[in-house]
């Protein structure tokens, strides 16, 4: 090999690295809306009665008081919330302040770096928080049924976030979020459907049990699982580690 060519094969080389390192940066800015994203359903812990104890008296008015936890559940979660229209509150003030961030995050990488995302999907989807939460208010009320239902399912602003992150994960091009807003929705999904936080089908008891007894349902007590505060935590888990090992990735970029 000549000189010429071991300066061609150079020249590739860097050429190649350069646009290796152009693609961890250009992809390496997901961390942070993913991050606002998982911290949307863990500081709404604070709109519960009794985030991190199990309580007793399930009934009420859906705002702490005595009686049974209606729907639609504003604060998230079918739980006794402090107050129904702190919940509502929380989620006006909350998705638009996260769309936001993420509108100034992505602008500021592409005046920063030249990266340009399509940042609106994402950001537009998180503004389905806010149109969802509004559905919620204009939906028919009632006490939850204890068995699963595909509307009263439906009835969380939490979806919202669990969209924004799958569409998020789509425009990033990142499968760890996009699951990671799945797992939020299904999870979110599955205990409103079923009117109780924890609330397991009955496939998933027998499995649970080994694949003896009847499949008759049940509720999910190990860690905490029963109450909203590591309910919230639980569906939130992924969101928040897979935003923390990207957030690590672009700073090895660097």
């Amino acid at each position: 090999m000549n000189g010429n060519e071991k300066d061609a094969s150079a020249v590739l080389a860097e050429m190649g690295a350069l646009r290796a390192r152009s693609r961890k940066i250009g992809r390496g800015g997901a961390w942070l809306p993913a991050l606002v994203l998982a911290a949307l359903p863990v500081l709404s812990i604070v709109l519960y009665r009794s985030p991190f104890s199990s309580v007793l008296d399930r009934g009420g008015d859906g705002n702490g008081g005595g009686g049974s936890v209606g729907y639609p559940y504003w604060a998230g979660l079918p739980e006794q919330q402090r107050n129904s229209m702190g919940s509502f509150l929380f989620w006006m003030v909350a998705a638009p302040l996260a769309f936001t961030v993420v509108a100034h995050w992505y602008r500021r990488r592409e005046r920063e770096h030249g990266v340009r995302v399509a940042w609106k999907v994402p950001a537009t989807a998180n503004g389905i928080a806010l149109f969802l939460l509004l559905a919620l208010i204009a939906a028919p009320t009632g006490q939850p049924t204890f068995t699963t239902s595909w509307w009263q399912g439906l009835l969380t602003p939490l979806l919202g976030v669990a969209v924004a992150a799958i569409a998020l994960g789509v425009v990033e091009r990142s499968p760890g979020i996009a699951l990671s807003g799945a797992w939020m929705a299904a999870v979110a999904w599955q205990f409103c459907a079923m009117g109780q936080v924890g609330g397991l089908f009955g496939w998933q008891t027998w499995v649970l049990g080994g694949g003896s007894g009847p499949a008759l349902g049940g509720q999910l007590t190990i860690l905490g699982l029963d109450q909203p505060g590591p309910a919230l935590l639980f569906m939130s888990l992924p969101l928040l580690l897979t935003g923390l090992f990207r957030a690590f990735r672009a700073r090895s970029a660097r």
